[in-house]
């Protein structure tokens, strides 16, 4: 997941509600959700033709976590509010102790797709983002660190 988070880096892909990014993993809405949906491996366009899911479908196929349990690829999510101000973001690591800052993967208006260290849980919103975990992620006991 992360892997594929860090595709859109070089360049890093345009914001967009409406736009579509082609990459070698499929065709994606390059909104946060469509990159979600990238990262994560869902299906893009087509068959979606939507590009991927949007927040409330990737909260749908995901469960809640405690925040000493994230894990690289896990997400951040604020699914409440309008298409304008619901956002989720990809953690890789906490930059520090658990529960401060953390390196995270985002698509967001202005800046498109980026790789930086996010005061958790969000910068802009200390509450309303909820640690999910994709449901059928599988992972070996020796990736977490």
């Amino acid at each position: 997941m992360i892997e594929r988070a860090a595709s859109w880096l070089k360049p890093p892909v345009a914001y967009s509600q409406e736009g579509i990014h082609r990459s070698e993993f499929g065709n994606y809405r390059t909104d946060c959700s469509g990159y979600v949906s990238m990262a994560w491996g869902l299906p893009g366009k087509p068959p979606s033709k939507y590009g991927g899911l949007d927040t409330a479908g990737l909260v749908e196929i995901s469960f809640e976590i405690a925040v000493d349990d994230l894990l690289p690829g896990d997400v951040l999510v604020c699914a409440e509010g309008t298409p304008l101000t619901r956002h989720i973001t990809i953690f890789e690591r906490w930059n520090g102790d658990v529960g401060s800052d953390y390196w995270g993967f985002e698509q967001a208006g202005g800046v498109g797709t980026v790789r930086r260290s996010i005061r958790y849980p969000y910068e802009t919103s200390p509450t309303g983002y909820i640690p999910r975990r994709y449901r059928r992620i599988t992972r070996l006991p020796e990736e977490r660190s």
